[in-house]
């Protein structure tokens, strides 16, 4: 029986800015269910430059975990249609983009720009609303 070396070996780390935005749509199928695959579907998702994806080891629609100082989090990795700045990942607004943001916030404000965050190529399923929610 050949060995797996793979489930040994952890995948490479980088490190990566995060900034959240607002998608209309999201936004308009998440208030209509917030628990629903459809929600899930288009929140739990982090949009990178396709050659960045590349040179990391991450291929549409694998899964990646996201971690900050402020928290972890497995979301689904998807190429941008346009070339993007290196380094930087785009989040929705949602449980999961929240779930890395800075509590932190001395004035008022959370910062829902330049999360400094680690990503990684993991076999790990898509972080649930209960785990997030505990």
């Amino acid at each position: 029986m050949p060995l797996d070396i793979g489930k040994f070996i952890k995948a490479p780390e980088y490190d990566i800015t995060i900034i959240t935005y607002r998608d209309v749509f999201q936004a308009s199928v998440c208030e209509e269910d917030p628990t629903g695959e459809e929600c899930r579907e288009l929140s739990a998702v982090i949009v990178l430059d396709a050659g960045e994806m590349k040179h990391m080891g991450i291929h549409e629609g694998m899964n990646v975990r996201l971690t900050s100082r402020w928290g972890s989090v497995v979301v689904r990795a998807k190429a941008s249609p346009r070339e993007e700045q290196k380094g930087i990942g785009f989040m929705v607004n949602g449980p999961w983009s929240n779930a890395l943001v800075s509590d932190d916030t001395p004035d008022g404000i959370p910062g829902f720009k330049d999360i400094e965050a680690a990503i990684t190529a993991v076999k790990d399923g898509v972080t649930t609303l209960k785990e997030l929610w505990g």
